[in-house]
């Protein structure tokens, strides 16, 4: 098999990284304070002490001197949430890089049976299922591709650009061809991963009084730190929708606010969602500004508002009210609290995922949640 001819078919599949999340620059970026302590924060928002997995005993003695010691405890307590973090991230990055590995291997393997069963070469086989099956971009596709590379191409010409702009659809396309034609071989070899997800530390996040999907006695909970402008949290919703339902009765989602100070349309948009809350419209104007985070200016909310049937009068009160803006801020607070700086970012019963990740590490960790029930 020829690695290097595959590999960047593979790279177009996106296995080499996950979606990414709108993240805090790093300039702006939350320190969790070094004395932060349950009593710390604010009322109703998470702890910033954490249960990990895999670590020492908390009465593990790690310095000492004559009349006086340091335990685990101790450092924790110091730290805050920034080992807990630490190992979080280790463990999910360990587990999306194993995962990643063995589906390329898996379709190197798959790949390679295939084109001994055609007597073929590799080279010969990916060239006729994926470069010859691949349409040439059209001129409509360059032109949409174009104005999504706008800032980008920082206002370049297309003519000046028409062939970077071209190649991009075309890797797109051959994207979309790859991925149709290694499902199938997949599914014509039964193909299965269990690649097996790591015993993650926990936090204790608390659902404070936010608005919930799902049923309330659900036994697992997803408490979501998002916002309306950032793309990946509108990605994002679409996951947690599925989720939702493939997952009936089994598991609830809390969503809690998290406006990022870059997106000047993200405060507004958290208490226009809240303000919808007090009329039992959250959910309605959650999803269209989720599905129009572009349009977030007063007159789109008003509009949504309106869409929504919404009593305008109380929505715009509500919305000037400094109790409206408290709640986004404790909400702030507790994702703080817990070394958040980006969105979206999900704890499934205490279990942290950051960024817009794919469905199967989801499903992962319900299930496993599941099977402790």
């Amino acid at each position: 098999m020829n690695a290097r001819l595959l590999t960047p078919l593979v790279g177009l599949l996106g296995l080499a990284s996950f979606p990414a999340a709108c993240q805090t620059p790093v300039d702006q970026a939350v320190v969790p304070a070094a004395s932060a302590t349950a009593d710390a924060s604010p009322s109703g928002s998470p702890r910033a002490s954490t249960i990990t997995a895999g670590q020492m005993a908390p009465d593990t003695v790690l310095a000492s001197w004559n009349g006086g010691q340091i335990t685990f405890a101790d450092l924790q307590k110091t730290l805050g949430v920034d080992l807990t973090q630490m190992e979080v991230e280790y463990l999910t990055k360990r587990f999306t890089t194993e995962s990643q590995g063995v589906d390329q291997l898996l379709i190197q393997k798959l790949i390679g049976a295939e084109a001994a069963k055609r007597g073929v070469s590799t080279q010969d086989l990916i060239k006729a299922e994926v470069t010859d099956k691949t349409a040439a971009p059209t001129d409509a596709e360059i032109q949409q591709m174009y104005a999504a590379m706008s800032r980008q191409l920082r206002g370049a010409p297309l003519d000046q650009v028409r062939d970077a702009v071209s190649q991009q659809v075309s890797q797109r396309k051959q994207t979309e061809v790859f991925t149709t034609w290694v499902g199938a071989l997949k599914t014509a070899a039964g193909a299965k991963t269990s690649v097996p997800f790591p015993d993650m530390p926990r936090f204790d996040v608390s659902i404070d009084d936010d608005p919930m999907m799902g049923a309330k006695d659900a036994p697992v909970t997803i408490i979501q730190f998002a916002e309306y402008q950032c793309p990946y949290c509108g990605k994002a919703n679409a996951t947690v929708k599925k989720l939702l339902d493939d997952y009936d009765g089994k598991v609830r989602m809390v969503f809690r606010d998290f406006p990022l100070s870059f997106h000047p349309n993200a405060i507004p948009a958290a208490l226009a969602a809240n303000c919808a809350d007090k009329q039992g419209k959250y959910w309605q104007i959650h999803d269209l500004m989720m599905q129009n985070q572009r349009s977030l200016e007063e007159k789109d909310l008003t509009a949504y508002a309106t869409q929504v049937g919404l009593d305008l009068d109380q929505w715009n009160t509500c919305r000037k009210d400094p109790a409206t803006r408290t709640e986004v801020d404790d909400d702030m607070a507790a994702g703080k609290a817990l070394g958040i700086t980006g969105t979206p970012a999900f704890f499934i019963n205490g279990i942290m995922l950051s960024g817009a990740l794919p469905y199967t590490m989801f499903a992962q960790i319900i299930d496993k949640e599941l099977e402790q029930e």
